[in-house]
């Protein structure tokens, strides 16, 4: 029962590119992580800001993006935004297509509406309501969805065979945690009936969501299978396409790559073995505080 209640998290979560993965074969960081506090359901999830140099002196740093966050959370990156000469954004749309408010409301898919159905749960907000896309320095970098659907008709793929490819891995990492005498997801039965059994629901859930979204064991994601799935590895090459151009000008020293934390191995391993860039430094913000 757990088992397809992940699956179907999972891929409602994946299309918006928040997948449950924070490994690589051959990546050097973490993107998400969750923190425990000392008391019964209180924890935080945070999301990475990494920082990477060349040897011209121009810093890249990769944003992990979780799509359901805090007001403050946003509200730091909004902030921190402002600050950078460019910031390569994602989103599945066409060029100019900047996502606001009024326009998110307006425009609500099956997936977006679960999404901001499960923010009001959690009380948690939807980022696409919460970052200010309109300032200069946002740059849309990404697939739109002519694209998306060419590349995934090239490849024969659908949702369905990309949730399997999912599920597959998933398996995979739930056995080898298994082996390694750990739990393989948050959602037991035990859990899900201790939270809702909880003073507060709210921030029962929120912690078990949270805690599932950080696992440090989760799916273990390298080249083969980023190739393989569209939303993950032909939206990397798109990002990476822009961040050439936007290298080519002089006046770009500080780059910023929002993306979702599923995207971010395939990314940095780009920057460490092709563009000459080095890790040098690494921050957490808290997305979500529990309770």
């Amino acid at each position: 029962m757990h088992r397809l209640f992940k699956y179907s998290l999972l891929i409602v979560v994946c299309l918006n590119t928040n997948i449950v993965i924070t490994q690589s074969l051959d990546s050097s960081s973490n993107f998400l992580k969750f923190v425990a506090g000392k008391g019964e359901w209180e924890g935080k999830l945070q999301t990475a800001i990494v920082t990477y140099q060349n040897e011209s002196g121009i810093t890249i740093d990769l944003v992990s993006a979780v799509h359901l966050g805090e007001l403050e959370y946003y509200a730091e990156l909004n902030n921190y935004f402002r600050q950078q000469d460019a910031v390569l954004y994602e989103l599945v749309a066409y060029e100019g297509d900047r996502p606001t408010p009024e326009a998110v409301v307006e425009r609500t898919s099956a997936i977006s509406f679960v999404q901001r159905s499960l923010g009001n749960f959690l009380d948690v907000s939807f980022q696409l309501e919460q970052i200010d896309y309109s300032p200069a320095n946002f740059v849309h970098a990404d697939l739109n969805p002519d694209e998306l659907l060419q590349i995934m008709l090239e490849k024969n793929e659908n949702f369905f065979s990309m949730f399997l490819s999912l599920a597959v891995a998933q398996l995979a990492s739930e056995q080898a945690a298994i082996e390694q005498g750990e739990a393989p997801t948050s959602f037991t039965m035990l859990s899900i009936v201790n939270a809702l059994m909880a003073e507060d629901q709210t921030a029962a859930f929120k912690y078990l969501f949270a805690e599932e979204l950080g696992r440090t064991d989760g799916i273990i994601i390298g080249p083969e299978l980023e190739d393989e799935i569209t939303i993950l590895g032909d939206r990397n090459l798109a990002a990476l396409e822009v961040l050439e151009q936007i290298l080519e000008n002089p006046v770009n020293q500080k780059i910023s790559i929002f993306y979702g934390a599923a995207h971010m191995p395939g990314i940095e391993r780009e920057l460490l073995t092709y563009y000459g860039f080095k890790q040098t430094g690494q921050r957490w913000l808290n997305a979500w505080e529990i309770p």
